[in-house]
């Protein structure tokens, strides 16, 4: 991986991102700027390509599209690839539960990847180890950081959907246990006062809006 002599080295970098003109509009921002680049679209082809590119960080879209979220894959790899670093990029804030596991972490609305400059400050500070928590903190909801981990769940499985009854059978829980944590949910997020229907697509809204659409 050395370039320019012994002095200086090309460090590796896999973006993924589903997005394929987002990908190609970032991939060439960061060649420009040095780094050797790979692209990928999906958290189960970037498993692969950490195998073979061995990168030295990745730049991560939480929202991934079908299969598992960016957040998933950091995860994983953050026990398989300990050295490896991570530029967090997404549209929603993340909740406390999303990423209470990240080290080595620089977070990264989408919108700031326009400015290349801000992409690349992130990688090199955390390539560099640098303490990313004031210029690139991992941002949570001020929403959703109020609530039970329980409360979020509850929350997601709304945002899907699903009924009473199919919310108390996911979670193996009576109907009644399962509507009391619906109405206290509703509750910490002061939407108790609302008609029944109001206070689900509400509810729903208010996660969707933060978190993104969940998956099954």
């Amino acid at each position: 991986m050395a370039a320019n002599g012994n002095e200086r080295f090309t460090r590796r970098v896999l973006l993924v991102e589903d997005e394929q003109l987002t990908r190609s509009l970032i991939q060439e921002k960061l060649s420009q700027s040095g780094f050797d680049v790979r692209g990928c679209s999906s958290a189960l082809e970037a498993k692969k390509l950490v195998a073979s590119f061995d990168p030295d960080a990745l730049v991560v879209d939480i929202e991934l599209g079908p299969g598992p979220t960016g957040l998933e894959l950091i995860q994983v790899l953050q026990v398989s690839k300990p050295h490896l670093a991570f530029v967090v990029l997404s549209n929603y804030s993340a909740t406390k539960e999303q990423i209470s596991h990240l080290r080595k972490a620089a977070f990264l609305p989408k919108q700031d990847v326009s400015d290349p400059n801000m992409l690349v400050q992130a990688l090199n500070s955390v390539l560099t180890d640098r303490d990313t928590s004031a210029s690139f903190p991992l941002k949570q909801s001020d929403v959703l950081s109020k609530l039970t981990k329980g409360q979020i769940e509850i929350l997601r499985l709304l945002a899907r959907g699903l009924s009473n009854v199919e919310i108390a059978e996911l979670r193996g829980t009576s109907l009644h246990a399962s509507e009391q944590l619906i109405k206290r949910t509703y509750v910490a997020l002061g939407i108790e006062n609302e008609g029944r229907s109001s206070r689900r697509i509400k509810a729903a809204r208010i996660y969707t809006s933060i978190a993104g659409s969940p998956r099954n």
